[in-house]
């Protein structure tokens, strides 16, 4: 059985490859701070794009969508606007 660690890793790797395909260039990964971390920092373009990546084992548990809750939502725009201040954007 795989760890959650690298089972995180591995949706990771996923979720970077389908965007690099898709056009985004990576931009860093797993960026913490105070307020929270963001899996991936891609670009789009002229646009910074913030990724969470969410996987599930089991679908009877719900979809990886289902598992970010209000909270969640709320550390992901307070890092990335810590991101953003950093980086004077």
């Amino acid at each position: 059985m795989i760890s959650r660690i690298a089972q995180g890793a591995v949706a990771e790797d996923l979720a970077l490859g389908y965007l690099q395909e898709q056009g985004l260039a990576l931009v860093t990964r797993n960026f913490r701070c105070r307020t929270g971390e963001l899996d991936l920092i891609m670009r789009d373009g002229e646009y910074l794009v913030f990724v969470e990546v969410r996987s599930r084992r089991y679908a009877r548990y719900g979809t990886p969508a289902e598992s970010v809750t209000r909270t969640k939502q709320q550390k992901l725009l307070r890092a990335a606007a810590f991101y953003l201040q950093r980086q004077h954007l």
